[in-house]
Formats: C-alpha cells, structure tokens, sequence
C-alpha cells in the first residue's frame, strides 16, 4: 500500500524473525508444554505478521481491505494476550494451590475492574470519520492497552511483595508484555487524541521497535541459564507457604 523505508522493513520483519528462533528453541526444550498459551501466541504473532506484510506490499488490495484484516488479527492477537497473562499469573503460583486460586479470582475482578475503566476511556474517546476502521482500531487498541498494562503492574507489584524471583523466563514473557503494552497505550492515546496525520507514521515507528525490543527480551531471557533456587537461612517476611497454609485452611472450612 505505501512506500516504506529500510528501518520499518527491519521493525517489521525482525520481530517474527526472532520469535521463529523462540519458537524453536522452545520446541527443543519442549517448553511449550510449560507455557502453551505464550507458544500459541508466538506462532500466531509470525503468521498474521507475515499475512499482513504480504497484503501491505500486495498493489491489489486497498488500504480498507488491509485494515479489515488487520481488524481481525487484532482480535485475535488480544484474546492471545489477556490469555498469555493469566498463563503467567497461574505459573507463578503453581507450586501454591490455594495462593493460586487466590490469583485467579483477584485476576478475574482485577479484568473487570479494569476492562469497565476500559469501556469509559473508549466511549469518550473522539473518533475520526475520514477511516473509521483505522480510527476503531485505536481506540480499542487504548482501551485494551490500559487494561493490560494494568494487571502487568498489578502482577508487578503482588511479585515484588512476595519476595518472588525475577531471573527465571516467566518473568521475561512479563517484563517484556508489560512493555510493549504500555508503550501501545501511549501511542493509541495519542492516535485517538490528535486524530491521523503525519504524526501517525512516527507513532508507528516507536510501537514496532517497541515490540522489537519487547522478543529480544523474551529471547535473552530464554536463552539465558536461569539461577538455581537457593536455600537461605532466615524466611522472608512474606512466606509464600505459611500464606498457602493458611489460605487452604481458610478454603477447606
């Protein structure tokens, strides 16, 4: 559809080239049954990326053709994400049944809480009559990035509280989700806010190489060897199985 230059080539080819390499390196050490949700969302990221490249430099196919299926690709690749999320939430509190029940329903109320605030910022937000489509895209875009950007800091913040380690690949698909989510929220607010121009390619720019940055991130951290659990002498004032203890026997009266 337009002309491009070498440097968004790169942003938008190099992304999927890398999470090709996860992609293999988690067959190889069969991660993907560990994180089967994360993998799904990696494979899917590569096809729709690759679909849409080949629509973009397709002479024809228009430009509304290109955001109808660019719509739906969204959709999808948001659905994958709230899912990848929950996948983080349940495997960090995997060894601790009822803290992990705890997660999932504050998960839940926090998605909701969340998902309402969502609804407002989107109602009220201007829309543009000139592409609607496009326009759309934006303001679902803001509202899905603030909902996830939300439970990224909320998971930021219930980790950190329990003393949680932050060396191991979980922590990686997290840190890298929540930067890319926040730096979508960004822009999206600003598309909605200033409407399309000039400005729009630029914002363009910043979210690809954010998500660039975003699988580099996933890729060092996978690649990289994870530090084995040490054994300490005094607990830490948040001890996750006197938590579990006492939370099973909350659940179990």
């Amino acid at each position: 559809m337009y002309p491009h230059s070498f440097l968004w080539h790169y942003l938008w080819v190099a992304p999927y080239a890398i999470q090709a390499i996860i992609l293999a390196v988690m067959l190889r050490r069969r991660l993907w049954h560990e994180f089967p949700v994360f993998f799904a969302y990696t494979g899917f990221e590569i096809v729709q990326g690759g679909v849409l490249f080949a629509l973009d430099h397709n002479g024809g196919v228009s430009p509304h053709q290109y955001w109808e299926v660019y719509w739906v690709a969204q959709v999808l690749s948001i659905a994958l994400r709230f899912a990848v999320i929950y996948e983080i939430f349940a495997h960090i509190f995997r060894p601790y049944a009822a803290l992990g029940e705890l997660s999932r329903i504050v998960f839940r109320w926090a998605s909701v809480l969340l998902i309402l605030v969502a609804l407002v910022v989107a109602a009220y937000a201007p829309g543009d009559a000139t592409l609607p489509i496009l326009s759309g895209v934006n303001v679902v875009g803001r509202a899905v990035g603030l909902v996830q950007s939300g439970l990224m800091v909320f998971l930021f913040l219930f980790s950190s509280y329990f003393g949680l380690s932050w060396r191991s690949f979980v922590y990686g698909i997290a840190l890298g989700m929540g930067i890319f989510a926040s730096v979508d929220l960004a822009t999206s607010a600003i598309r909605v806010a200033t409407g399309l121009g000039e400005g729009t390619y630029v914002l363009s720019f910043v979210t690809m190489a954010a998500y660039h940055c975003c699988v580099v991130i996933w890729l060092v951290y996978l690649l990289a060897p994870e530090v084995a659990a040490q054994t300490v002498k005094e607990l830490p004032e948040h001890n996750l199985e006197e938590w579990n203890t006492a939370l099973q026997r909350l659940l179990t009266r």
